[in-house]
């Protein structure tokens, strides 16, 4: 596939984040990327007396509770996550009281996220309002955003860096005409919080990206950061890539990443689950679309998440008999 996507061309839409709320606490944007950090200081409050955030830091190294991405805490990292413990009423707003004791009981601090805490965050990633503003980017507008709700009426987006360090503009759709939602510069903390809300996302296993140029689709002028993000929708067992082929695309010689790219974007399964039901194909039902294959050294390595891996091979095309 070959696309250049004239960005001059577009309808701007501009993206308005909600106000800070008026009663309450401020600093609603949490910059925190790691659940298990969450959960561990969530722990240390549930288990102890802590009456300042020079408290927190000693019992985190009395106690040897380490960040999950290894960096030493230090107040400013840890007033971020007890901020967000708060902006998600996990805390007491004007307090250091855990709303709901007991929560997280049950794992160390070394544990990977159990399934009843997996649950804890996900109903907080689909209500907080941060997060909301974000999921109605890829959702139709008549929507109650919730989980289901966005497996079955939810769209992919591209997203890239124009004229800024952080993310800032959304291409919502191609067709009929080119889309683009962008946050203005003074919204800043709204740029930054996109890499909270695809890490968050893609922890819990609802969320999939991908680079997108390795599809063959470049904007002009050029653009950093250009992506692709979408809800994630398992692969059903019974999905045939093959029958996909035959029904959607037309051709007899295809591609194999207009292939992922056509499913990707239809379905929404994850790439790897596509490139593994080729290869599965590809073996089982060489009598339907027969593999073409080529050395590694003739693949670039930022492109080779997009083909399957036969042997020693790599398959490029696929051949209609």
């Amino acid at each position: 596939m070959k696309k250049e996507i004239k960005l001059k061309q577009a309808v701007a839409v501009p993206i308005i984040p909600q106000s800070e709320p008026e009663e309450g606490k401020k600093w609603s944007y949490s910059f925190v990327y790691y659940l298990e950090d969450l959960r561990n200081i969530y722990r240390l409050y549930d288990e102890n007396e802590i009456d300042s955030i020079s408290t927190l830091l000693r019992i985190c190294k009395e106690k040897e509770v380490k960040s999950w991405s290894g960096k030493e805490w230090n107040l400013r990292n840890l007033l971020e996550q007890v901020n967000a413990l708060k902006n998600f009423k996990l805390l007491e707003t004007g307090g250091a009281k855990v709303t709901k004791p007991g929560l997280f009981s049950g794992t160390t601090p070394v544990s990977p996220l159990s399934e009843s805490e997996f649950a804890v965050f996900k109903e907080i990633y689909f209500n907080y309002f941060r997060f909301v503003e974000f999921h109605k980017l890829m959702a139709e507008d008549s929507v109650v955003i919730s989980e289901d709700i966005m497996l079955r009426h939810s769209f992919p987006i591209m997203y890239f860096m124009q004229d800024a360090r952080f993310t800032n503009r959304f291409i919502l759709s191609l067709e009929p005409e080119l889309t683009i939602a962008g946050i203005t510069g003074e919204h800043a903390d709204m740029m930054r919080f996109w890499d909270v809300y695809l890490k968050w996302g893609t922890s819990l296993n609802i969320l999939r990206k991908y680079p997108i140029k390795p599809f063959g689709i470049t904007t002009s002028p050029n653009v950093k950061g250009l992506s692709i993000a979408y809800f994630y929708n398992k692969m059903p067992d019974s999905f045939s890539v093959f029958d996909y082929m035959s029904e959607v695309m037309e051709g007899s010689y295809l591609y194999i990443p207009d292939v992922v790219y056509a499913v990707m974007t239809d379905r929404r399964y994850s790439v790897e689950e596509i490139i593994a039901r080729i290869a599965e194909e590809s073996i089982v039902r060489y009598d339907i679309y027969r593999a073409q294959s080529t050395s590694a050294i003739f693949i670039n390595e930022k492109e080779r998440f997009l083909f399957p891996k036969i042997g020693n091979t790599y398959i490029t095309h696929l051949l209609k008999l």
